[in-house]
């Protein structure tokens, strides 16, 4: 029997948020996971700008703060010597560089937002087989009251890396294992620290990286050294966490209590094509890497707030099914970037040879005290560098302007009401917006996003003298803009065309209608 929804397998971060997403768009959506419950565990410890930025327009980025800390610094140390200290916020932010908050934390919050959408993860409900079809997928479901057959409109995969659909569909999943140890500890400590701070300790015994939980919380994760893929797998022991501490980094802290302990090992492995008729991949299903640099749950939720609306606009006949392919397009470059990049710090890390590690201290001396340096670094960290510039999505912008379609609508300072806030907050609530600076004809501007006048609503937000948002200058200087004009934003936030009438925003959907 058929069912007018999207299934959505997996109810981690981002599964709940291709379900929030979808919900939004008005999606029937159905999620499910094998496991209990959802997680208490730490697992993903920091969301990025970047991923604050593409929720912020439901889950209000303040949301997050308060159930973490913010990320103002990373240390990079060589035992007890300080390398270098790097801010990893400036002054063109208003959001912070990022939130350290466990990743249980982020999941509730997800969960909270889906059920308000009147939507709920179905636990212990796990997929064993599929069959795709030109009009969806049909799937086999072992439930708590037992097997079930359904036939959905799509698959969205978010299971991760033993993905069962990536299985079904007997994709490969080419790259490496790195044959190496990797022990993992989330503990209490008795020690005065800062949980606003990241800290990276390189010694001749390997690499330990600190990561902060809460104020007297951190979570260790420290080079095991050289093991084979065969070599089965053995937690440490709170005395091996607390020696390498003592013996890696000096640090006077003492272990009074450890809430997880594991061993793990590092792939990086991507799928060629994340979309397969109607089963599409996102997250760690499509890409698994390094965790250096914290990317991969944010990867992960990027990827489905970029799909969520693709598949309503093309459920809801607001542009045509080739639509889908620029997922595809956008998305897998990314995660193609991430693994290259995180590959690469990690190998750095694990330098153990003196005079290697000595040359690669200086390096990161030098390196960090060039402000340009830093700030390639920084935007990597907070993924302030992740454009979709180029991609076929991409409508006209003005020539030399700081930000052009494929980049994220910036969260720079403006003023409303009085206060001056974020210029993300704009796009709260909204679906799809079209930001007016100035006096424009709007005489014939779409009603809604998408092709032949379906799609999302397109909401229309007036800036400037008379209106409650003022102060917008510099926000139009980043669009490039000296004189009256607008921009569309998508619903992913990702900046779709820029121009002074509405004519691009007339074209834009007329894009949209060209995929067939």
């Amino acid at each position: 029997m058929s069912q007018d929804y999207v299934l959505i397998v997996g109810a981690g971060p981002v599964g709940l948020t291709a379900a929030h997403c979808l919900s939004k768009h008005g999606i029937p959506v159905r999620i499910v996971d094998l496991n209990d419950g959802a997680t208490t565990l730490s697992k993903a410890l920091v969301v990025w700008r970047r991923t604050l930025q593409v929720l912020d327009s439901s889950i209000d980025f303040k949301q997050f703060l308060e159930s973490g800390h913010e990320a103002k610094r990373a240390r990079f140390m060589s035992f007890k010597e300080t390398v270098k200290t790097i801010p990893l916020s400036n002054e063109q932010h208003l959001l912070p560089a990022g939130v350290f908050i466990p990743q249980s934390a982020t999941e509730q919050l997800l969960i909270s937002a889906l059920a308000k959408q009147g939507c709920s993860v179905e636990w212990q409900t796990k997929l064993t087989g599929l069959t795709t079809n030109s009009d969806g997928v049909r799937c086999q479901l072992e439930t708590p009251e037992g097997p079930e057959t359904v036939h959905c409109r799509w698959l969205i995969d978010c299971e991760g890396a033993h993905s069962v659909a990536r299985h079904q569909l007997q994709l490969d999943f080419p790259g490496e294992s790195m044959p190496r140890r990797w022990l993992l500890g989330d503990v209490q400590i008795e020690a005065k620290t800062d949980p606003n701070e990241t800290m990276v300790v390189n010694s001749s015994a390997g690499m330990v990286a600190l990561f902060p939980v809460g104020e007297t919380r951190w979570r260790i994760i420290a080079d095991g050294g050289p093991a084979s893929i065969e070599q089965p797998r053995r937690d440490p022991s709170e005395q091996e966490l607390q020696r390498i501490l003592e013996e890696r980094t000096g640090l006077d802290w003492k272990i009074t209590q450890s809430f997880w302990r594991s061993e793990f090992r590092v792939s990086e492995r991507q799928v060629e094509n994340y979309v397969h008729g109607r089963v599409v991949l996102a997250g760690d299903a499509a890409h698994i890497h390094s965790p250096a640099g914290g990317q991969g749950m944010n990867t992960g939720i990027q990827d489905a707030t970029n799909l969520a609306w693709k598949i309503a606009l093309i459920e809801q006949d607001a542009a045509g099914p080739s639509l889908i392919e620029t997922y595809q397009q956008e998305r897998h470059p990314i995660g193609e970037a991430v693994l290259k990049t995180t590959g690469r710090m990690l190998k750095a890390g694990m330098l153990t040879n003196p005079l290697a590690v000595q040359l690669r201290n200086l390096a990161l001396h030098v390196g960090m005290s060039l402000k340009f340096i830093r700030q390639h670094l920084t935007d990597f960290l907070t993924e302030e560098s992740v454009s979709l510039r180029g991609s076929s999505l991409c409508g006209p912008g003005l020539a030399n302007a700081q930000i052009q379609p494929g980049d994220m609508f910036p969260d720079c300072a403006i003023t409303v009401a009085g206060q001056t806030v974020p210029a993300t907050q704009l796009l709260r609530g909204s679906q799809a917006s079209c930001v007016i600076f100035g006096t424009v004809d709007l005489t014939g501007l779409p009603e809604r996003f998408g092709a032949s006048g379906k799609g999302f609503p397109l909401t229309v937000i007036q800036t400037g003298l008379g209106t409650e948002v003022t102060d917008v200058a510099e926000l139009m200087h980043a669009f490039g803009l000296k004189q009256p004009g607008l921009t569309l934003v998508r619903p992913d936030g990702v900046v779709a065309a820029v121009g002074t009438d509405i004519e691009v925003i007339i074209d834009y959907m007329e894009r949209l209608e060209s995929f067939i």
